[in-house]
């Protein structure tokens, strides 16, 4: 039931070799897939609601070498709610206080049409999306932009009590700032991340015989977190706990609750 990615860095990566092991899981996830950066200020969407594995597109942006940038949110999709379409297709954008936010999310909430949009009304039918609106509201109702330990905390207990309606993991950003919450629910997919550092090695992807240089393009002060459901590569990497929100800034861990 859908699979995520995010990564933040000090400075504008590729997502290459990443993004190839995260397509490779598209086979059980078939109905679409997005990814999400921010070249500047603005955000970017490319997403489909096809399989990402026979997408021209995702074949071409993973190779794109041109395609860099301090954070990425990628989704492919199994549907649960809503249509194969492009507006159910994550992630989701939308501008709030003048910054563009990218979200996405998998798991299943219910009587989530109870949870509160103010103005931010959705366009597709997906309890995802309706969430993402909730959040975007909540932000709006406690003017929060400028991110504080005191705001990421309210955050974490809105998560928390959004939680207890089914079960939920999201990735979204503003650009600057990267939350990541793993569910508290049971809920069998979880998160994990890596942290990507000098002196970069060899590291092989864990669902096809590749192996890459994970410094090939990479300055020595180049550093940063890969995000995912699942383990990408053969590297040590870290499961989230049940209802922890984590926060990265510029390829910085700041926040883990």
């Amino acid at each position: 039931m859908c699979e995520l990615l995010a990564l933040s860095f000090n400075q504008p990566v590729r997502l290459s070799f990443s993004f190839r092991g995260f397509k490779k899981r598209s086979e059980d996830n078939p109905h679409g897939w997005g990814l999400g950066f921010y070249p500047d200020e603005s955000a970017l969407i490319f997403k489909e609601p096809i399989k990402a594995k026979i997408s021209k597109l995702a074949s071409f942006l993973e190779d794109y070498e041109f395609l860099k940038s301090k954070t990425f949110i990628a989704h492919i999709r199994k549907s649960t709610r809503g249509d194969i379409s492009f507006r159910n297709t994550h992630p989701f954008l939308r501008e709030l206080f003048g910054r563009d936010f990218v979200f996405a999310h998998n798991g299943t909430i219910e009587k989530f049409d109870v949870l509160s949009t103010g103005f931010f009304t959705p366009i597709g039918e997906t309890d995802s999306e309706h969430i993402f609106c909730h959040v975007l509201d909540f932000f709006y109702k406690n003017g929060e932009i400028n991110w504080q330990m005191a705001t990421f905390k309210k955050l974490h207990e809105e998560l928390l009590e959004i939680n207890k309606k089914g079960k939920m993991n999201l990735i979204f950003s503003d650009g600057n700032y990267l939350f990541c919450y793993r569910d508290n629910s049971g809920y069998e997919k979880g998160l994990s991340y890596v942290e990507r550092k000098p002196p970069w090695k060899g590291v092989k992807l864990l669902d096809e015989d590749w192996m890459v240089n994970s410094g090939k393009d990479k300055k020595e002060n180049i550093y940063g977190y890969i995000v995912a459901t699942k383990p990408l590569t053969d590297e040590d990497w870290i499961g989230f706990k049940s209802g922890e929100l984590k926060v990265f800034k510029s390829g910085e861990l700041i926040y883990s609750q």
